[in-house]
């Protein structure tokens, strides 16, 4: 892997290169997005960002994920990925541990109708409840049977209130945050002016899927600037990262 930007190029080390200071915001935690995508905007084949990747991605999504507290993720993103309880290894707990972060990230799942299999991987660990962020007027008896294998939290009434639910998990003691998509999450979190840093892998790949981009119906109020950090490259893919402007 090498850092095409800033100059000089040079060979990097994943670790460190993702290490840094990512402060609370406004009380709430510092919220990342992470997502793939081919050069014309295709982030899912069949559902699954998969055939997209390379080792490398692969390299650098387990560098990012070792980063946040939570790991936020839309439930038709989870259940089409099939999502597991987060790594518990010793190895992984200590990249953690260096980058300020949890021992082991908790999944966070938001979902307004509350329409998935309990039945998957990431509820089957009573060790690692995931929490499920969804609305105040949740159906009762699908809220119910959803607790007894995570921890809720219920933020807005017809939609999931993004921003408040944020804030319950800083109560919880998360200083950072990263969402995984899918598009429409990330669309959502767009719109309430919620993200702080993009990291956004480009496949040298055209087409295979619908194209629709990395934030899907986003309804942004106004152009908003990001600043580039850095650019990697390994096998023709590049990893780009983002921040709001200091």
């Amino acid at each position: 892997m090498h850092r095409l930007f800033p100059p000089p190029v040079l060979e990097i080390d994943l670790e460190d290169i993702y290490r840094d200071e990512r402060p609370l915001v406004a009380g709430r935690p510092w919220l990342m997005i992470n997502m793939i995508s081919t050069v014309d905007g295709v982030t899912e084949v069949e559902g699954v960002s998969g055939p997209l990747g390379s080792p490398g991605d692969k390299d650098v999504f387990s560098a990012v994920r070792a980063l946040p507290d939570i790991i936020l993720v839309g439930s038709t993103t989870a259940v089409a990925e099939h999502y597991n309880p987060p790594s518990t290894s010793v190895s992984t707990k200590a990249r953690r541990l260096t980058n300020g972060a949890w021992p082991v990230a908790r999944i966070a799942v938001v979902s307004a109708q509350l329409e998935f299999d309990l039945t998957l991987p990431m509820f089957s660990r009573p060790s690692q409840r995931p929490i499920v962020a969804t609305t105040t007027n949740a159906d009762p008896s699908k809220l119910e049977r959803v607790a007894d294998v995570a921890d809720v939290i219920q933020c807005g009434v017809d939609s999931v209130n993004l921003t408040d639910a944020l804030h319950e998990m800083s109560g919880l003691g998360a200083q950072r945050v990263l969402c995984e998509g899918g598009p429409s999450l990330n669309g959502a979190l767009f719109d309430e002016g919620l993200v702080d840093e993009v990291f956004v892998t480009v496949a040298p790949l055209v087409g295979g899927g619908e194209s629709r981009g990395i934030a899907r119906g986003a309804n942004v109020p106004r152009i908003q600037e990001l600043e580039l950090r850095h650019v990697l490259a390994e096998d023709h893919f590049l990893f780009l990262r983002y921040t709001r402007p200091a």
